[in-house]
C-alpha cells in the first residue's frame, strides 16, 4: 500500500492531474475473475476507506495456463478442472475482442507474435505471415491465421481477458 500512497501523493490516480493509476486484478487460485466493473467499485471503496488510496481504473486478467501458473495447476492437481472451466466458459463475444485479433507483439529481436502470451511461449506468427519486423507486410498480418494453443481458452472464457482487462 505504501507505494500506492506515494503515487497518490505525486498525483497519480487523481483525475485533475492526468496521471493515470490503473490496477490489475487476477485471481489467486484456479477460477475466473469476477465482474470487472463490480471489482473496480469494490476496490475503489475499500482502498479509499481503509487506506485513503485512489486510482483510475481496474483491469481483470484471467490467469492463463502457462509458465509458473501452469506449474501451479499441475502441482496442485487443478490443471484438468481449470482447463475444463476455461473451455466450458467459452464466450464467442469475448473471442471477438481478444488482443490477437488487432495487436501484434514484437520481441526485443524483432520477432513477431500474435499476442504477449504467444511471445512468452515463443510461438511466432506463422502460416505465411511475416514472423520478423524486417518482413513487415500489413496485408499479410491482417489476414494471418492466428497461432492458438491451450492458453487461448483463458482469453475467451467468461468476460474475456486482454491487456486492457475484460473484453465484454
Amino acid at each position: 500500500m505504501k507505494i500506492l500512497k506515494v503515487l497518490n501523493e505525486i498525483g497519480y490516480g487523481k483525475e485533475e492531474t492526468g496521471l493515470l493509476l490503473n490496477l490489475v486484478y487476477n485471481p489467486v487460485g484456479a477460477f475466473l475473475p469476477g465482474d470487472q466493473n463490480s471489482l473496480r467499485e469494490q476496490y475503489k471503496e475499500r482502498l479509499w476507506d481503509d487506506h485513503g488510496i485512489i486510482f483510475n481504473d481496474l483491469y481483470t486478467i484471467t490467469n492463463l495456463p502457462i509458465s509458473r501458473y501452469l506449474n501451479f495447476l499441475v502441482e496442485s492437481g487443478n490443471l484438468e478442472d481449470y482447463m475444463e472451466k476455461l473451455i466450458t466458459s467459452f464466450n464467442p463475444g469475448a473471442a471477438q475482442g481478444v488482443m490477437c485479433r488487432n495487436t501484434i507483439s514484437i520481441g526485443w529481436n524483432g520477432a513477431l507474435y500474435d499476442c504477449d502470451f504467444n511471445q512468452m511461449l515463443q510461438l511466432k506468427t506463422n502460416h505465411g505471415a511475416p514472423d520478423h519486423i524486417k518482413e513487415w507486410d500489413l496485408e499479410k498480418l491482417n489476414n494471418r491465421e492466428i497461432i492458438v494453443n491451450q492458453h487461448c481458452f483463458g482469453c475467451t472464457a467468461g468476460a474475456g481477458s486482454s491487456c486492457g482487462g475484460a473484453v465484454t
